[in-house]
């Protein structure tokens, strides 16, 4: 059997795949990244789910540490996250936390506590392509996690452990209920662990105050419709919270952060079939590549071809689809297999 770290969130989902791997016989040990200076809000990155995570595993009879990583995730998750919505930009923090933060830092601390593996509650499963460890997709396709961990190289997936891969969230609920977890109905958490109530502009105005420069709300020609009081937090594809009243909807189609100008327009106006990612991995074949593609996590997924050259990615879909907006992930697939993906640049 194998020594195994386990990230616990607090959350029913990491509490049940720590139990999962006692039952399976291993070493475990329960630890929690303290991401937040403060209580923060009641998330994965709360005192509140350090508390949670620690009660679990008193009751599994498994041992629990906190590392204190507040520092990298200021530096490495929240400054970006604010950076990039400043710059008319819709980042994922979650992508970023698991590339930078849980499967860099976190990762290399608990191998020097001398840990075969880590383990998290994530839905995805890891498979091997070759003799190479690969990212895949969750039995439960409505939970399916990889979109937020394409990044992850063969080095990490071989030293990780998915328990939750093969379950769905029913089966998932109904082994912490069977187990006595004291998280078994805790509730889901919220998208931006650190950001309150998901309010991304209160957030972004509390850190960047300078950045909230009043403009005007336009059609794609250039007409006046109504005003904002800043353009960071705006998004490509935004329908609710414009500030306009129109008969028809009304989506962002575009963010002029120089001009403070916000572009609305019908559905229609923000449809696309190629998009260009930067930084991108990639595992799979040269040249083109049919794949299916998504450019957010819970929006459709689209037949297209790839082609990934020097860390560039480019996906032509068969068939139109909204525009994504730039620092966004487009992740591919092969069946169920991951095969890469990047950030957002353009799209068109």
């Amino acid at each position: 059997m194998a020594r195994v770290f386990v990230a616990m969130s607090g959350g029913v989902d990491s509490s049940t795949a720590a139990a999962l791997l006692v039952d399976a016989g291993h070493e475990v040990t329960g630890v929690t990244m303290r991401l937040l200076a403060g209580d923060g809000p009641d998330g994965c990155c709360s005192a509140e789910g350090s508390r949670a995570a620690r009660r679990v595993c008193d009751a599994i009879g498994i041992p629990h540490y906190t590392f204190d990583m507040a520092a990298e995730f200021e530096r490495e998750v929240v400054a970006p996250y604010v950076d990039e919505y400043v710059a008319g930009r819709t980042p994922n923090p979650c992508i970023v936390c698991n590339d930078r933060v849980k499967f860099a830092e976190l990762m290399r601390r608990v191998m020097l506590q001398g840990a075969d593996y880590l383990a998290t509650g994530h839905y995805a499963r890891i498979v091997q392509a070759g003799g190479v460890h690969r990212l895949a997709r969750a039995v439960d396709r409505a939970k399916d996690q990889s979109y937020f961990l394409y990044r992850m190289t063969p080095a990490q997936l071989a030293r990780t452990m998915f328990p939750l891969g093969e379950l769905s969230k029913p089966e998932v609920r109904g082994i912490a209920r069977a187990h006595g977890l004291p998280t078994a109905e805790r509730p889901e958490s919220q998208e931006s662990c650190f950001v309150a109530d998901g309010d991304v502009r209160g957030y972004l105005r509390s850190h960047r105050p300078e950045a909230f420069v009043p403009g005007v709300v336009t059609d794609t020609s250039g007409a006046v419709l109504g005003a904002h009081d800043g353009v960071a937090g705006f998004t490509i594809g935004q329908r609710r919270g414009l500030g306009i009243a129109s008969r028809e909807r009304l989506y962002v189609t575009g963010i002029d952060t120089a001009h403070a100008i916000v572009t609305v327009g019908p559905r229609a106006a923000a449809a696309v079939e190629r998009v260009s990612a930067s930084d991108a991995v990639w595992s799979g074949d040269d040249g083109d590549v049919r794949v299916t593609a998504r450019v957010r996590y819970r929006g459709p997924e689209g037949a297209a071809v790839a082609r990934y050259d020097d860390a560039r990615l480019t996906v032509v879909f068969d068939e139109a689809i909204d525009a994504p907006a730039p620092g966004q992930a487009l992740v591919c697939y092969s069946g169920d297999r991951v095969l890469g993906g990047g950030v957002v640049e353009e799209a068109s």
